[in-house]
């Protein structure tokens, strides 16, 4: 009977330790998904993504970083993990976006490092699926038309970052870039690979193009236009 009522204790203790667990998890997902709403971004979206959530100057930060850490924690499959931190790749280039329009792109260089970091880890885990059989199509796809916007997103806080921040976005950018091509090339060939470092270019010297032209047009012509995109710029100097 002991024995018994020893077995039944442990039951309890384990019932009550996953039901404190899922109180936990539930407080910090209302935490971390309630919260974001304070710091709304109504400019555009990426991926789907519009709302950048708690930003990386806010006191609370930690409560995201934890929410996130949760989510990794209880996505196993890998195409999934890489679709979730795509997500928040996506999140963090709008918070960059967000700061420098609050005049706070003094953090752009340290943040332009993390995007770096998580997109190039979001590629890997799509080259490790791709090694272990897994379709990997459509998230290549997905991560070509996010990549695409963030850097539209992150070019215009170029223009708008200090000189130092603006050799950080330039590497972010330069280097991640050259990893997608690889990652692109693998999945889908060449052609495709090509196809997607034309775009990338079209995309960077239209935006060159929108900036100096009006400019040029309301001004006297004391400058010249740039020829050459942000990356081969910060080069040259």
């Amino acid at each position: 009977m002991g024995h018994f009522g020893g077995k039944i204790k442990v039951v309890e203790i384990i019932i009550k330790f996953m039901f404190m667990k899922k109180i936990i998890v539930s407080a910090l997902f209302f935490v971390f998904c309630a919260l974001p709403v304070l710091a709304a971004d109504d400019s555009g979206a990426i991926g789907g993504v519009s709302n950048p959530g708690i930003l990386p100057d806010s006191p609370v930060y930690f409560l995201k970083n934890w929410g996130r850490a949760l989510s990794q924690f209880f996505t196993f499959d890998t195409v999934k993990k890489a679709e979730l931190e795509l997500k928040f790749v996506n999140e963090d280039t709008l918070a960059l976006k967000k700061l420098c329009e609050a005049d706070k792109c003094d953090l752009a260089e340290k943040l332009a490092q993390k995007f770096e970091k998580k997109i190039n880890k979001v590629m890997e885990r799509v080259e490790k699926a791709k090694e272990k059989g897994k379709d990997v199509e459509a998230i290549t796809e997905k991560l070509k038309e996010n990549y695409t916007r963030q850097q539209e997103v992150l070019l215009r806080v170029w223009e708008k970052a200090p000189e130092q921040a603006r050799k950080g976005l330039t590497n972010a950018l330069e280097n991640s870039k050259v990893k997608l091509e690889g990652v692109v090339e693998k999945v889908q060939g060449p052609e495709k690979k090509n196809e997607l470092k034309n775009q990338l270019k079209e995309q960077s010297d239209k935006q060159i193009q929108k900036r100096v032209l009006p400019s040029n047009q309301n001004k006297a012509p004391s400058k010249a236009a740039p020829s050459a995109s942000p990356s081969t710029k910060a080069n040259e100097e």
